[in-house]
């Protein structure tokens, strides 16, 4: 406290006056124009003023005048003993809170109470006017800063408020939202799911939701865009705004379809893999029946044309067709022809028939068993490189140990079931997650990663569903491959081989 006062007693007394109506003081006297400016431009605030009305040279309305260029809110009382009424009044228009006779201290104390009250409640409220003001200035400058486009809008779309991001992406002036509706920035196609999504939200079902549309700027170009929408309430009235969040998904679509290419890509890489260990087996496979011609061509060379010569002949003849057969299976293994479909039973058969001497060499027993029902089903030709893939997988796993392959196929309602189970040593459990991840694989430099990952991607790619099933111990030991694929068209499948 500051007691402006020329008379030391008088201020010991307002002093003490205070100290016993419960306040804990630390108060200076001063009585000039130099001591108060001093005294207000120290670093720790007054809490409140009391000032003599008339000194010698220095009185309280020269004090308020000089309290009022500071731009200080202390709380300013006038406490005199000579002061009249008039007086009092003038001071009080010019600001002083409130005045009081030394001879009436009973009054002080009520005023001083609520006077430092009020002081209290006039920071507060500046305070929190200039928590206020900061809020909107960082309201405004994250709005109009932010790296995706903002608006406020009404429930019906009309725009309340937009940044600068959303100006530059739809090329709209700043300025220029007003009278404008977001809808009519949406492609047609997309209105109608944003609007079903939007009346669920405005009906409380949800509290936001997420959706990617196309946007038409103003030029009459479009762009790929995710609008990110949520309701806003400012009033226990009730009425509310949305809030759109509006980002450029240009940059992430154009990435999404170069990983689509790249994945293509490595497809095909798989493919001409695969194709590279079907020529190997081709080459094995030939081997056998050119050996045999061999030995029949040079017994023909000795021999004048026979009853016996013929016979020769005619087994040269279906060992060259075996030949061929296998050449042309393999070369016509990874063609693609557009339209071009093969029955389930040939491409099983196909497969098979690749891998019958290899199985034989290592001691695998290829089983098959499907009935002619899978001949009406047909389908792409790249079903035999999962065929191919799924059997030369089961074939390598048995190798060393030998074993058996089951095949197993039927048809069941509206789709066709392959199985493909081997007694080999199975998958381990840490591995199962991984097995159908690209790039991942237990053949060492042997295997590329990408079989199983194919393999699945092919048959998803016409519709059907892989399963995987293993088992390292026990007395059921191995692996089973289910493939489900759909029946697209069921007039040609007899009603009695459906069931």
């Amino acid at each position: 406290m500051l007691i402006i006062e020329d008379y030391e007693e008088d201020a010991l007394l307002l002093a003490r006056h205070l100290t016993r109506g419960g306040y804990k003081l630390d108060w200076r006297r001063i009585e000039t124009a130099i001591d108060l400016k001093a005294a207000l431009d120290e670093a720790e605030p007054w809490d409140l003023i009391i000032a003599d009305y008339t000194l010698p040279s220095f009185g309280a309305r020269d004090a308020l005048a000089l309290l009022q260029q500071t731009g200080l809110d202390i709380p300013f009382i006038i406490v005199s003993g000579t002061v009249d009424e008039v007086s009092a009044v003038n001071a009080m228009r010019a600001g002083a809170h409130d005045y009081v006779l030394k001879g009436h201290l009973e009054r002080l104390m009520p005023a001083i109470e609520r006077e430092l009250a009020d002081s209290a409640r006039r920071k507060e409220r500046l305070a929190t006017e200039l928590e206020l003001k900061l809020a909107q200035q960082r309201f405004s400058a994250t709005f109009n800063q932010a790296a995706v486009g903002m608006a406020h809008t009404t429930t019906d779309g009309n725009f309340l408020l937009a940044n600068r991001r959303l100006a530059d992406l739809l090329m709209v002036d700043p300025s220029g939202f007003r009278g404008l509706i977001l809808g009519d920035f949406i492609l047609p196609s997309d209105r109608v799911t944003k609007r079903a999504l939007l009346n669920e939200m405005l009906e409380g079902k949800r509290s936001g939701f997420r959706i990617e549309v196309t946007l038409l700027r103003t030029d009459g170009a479009t762009f790929p865009a995710q609008l990110t929408v949520s309701a806003l309430t400012y009033d226990d009235r009730g009425e509310s705004t949305l809030l759109w969040v509006i980002e450029d998904i240009s940059a992430r679509k154009a990435a999404e379809r170069e990983t689509s290419e790249l994945m293509t890509r490595l497809i095909n890489s798989e493919r001409l893999a695969a194709a590279g260990r079907m020529a190997n087996t081709l080459a094995h496979e030939i081997n056998n029946p050119l050996e045999a011609l061999t030995n029949i061509v040079y017994l023909l060379q000795t021999q004048t044309l026979s009853s016996q010569a013929i016979e020769l002949l005619d087994v040269a003849a279906r060992e060259l067709e075996r030949v061929g057969h296998i050449t042309r299976s393999t070369l016509s293994f990874y063609r693609k022809v557009p339209g071009r479909t093969l029955d389930l039973h040939a491409i099983l058969d196909e497969v098979l028939q690749l891998f019958a001497s290899r199985a034989q060499q290592h001691g695998v027993e290829l089983l098959p068993r499907y009935n002619d029902s899978i001949r009406i089903v047909r389908y792409d030709p790249s079903l035999r490189q999962v065929f191919a893939n799924v059997v030369g997988n089961a074939l390598e796993a048995m190798e060393q140990s030998g074993g058996r392959i089951y095949i197993r196929g039927r048809v069941s309602g509206d789709h066709v079931t392959v199985t493909v189970a081997d007694n080999g040593h199975g998958i381990e459990r840490e591995h199962m997650r991984a097995v159908f991840e690209p790039f991942f694989t237990t053949k060492g430099e042997k295997g590329t990663g990408l079989g199983l990952w194919v393999t699945r991607g092919i048959v998803e790619e016409q519709g059907g569903v892989l399963q995987l099933r293993s088992c390292t111990h026990g007395p059921k030991h191995g692996t089973t491959i289910r493939i489900r694929l759909p029946i697209e068209s069921r007039d040609n499948v007899p009603t009695a081989i459906v069931q």
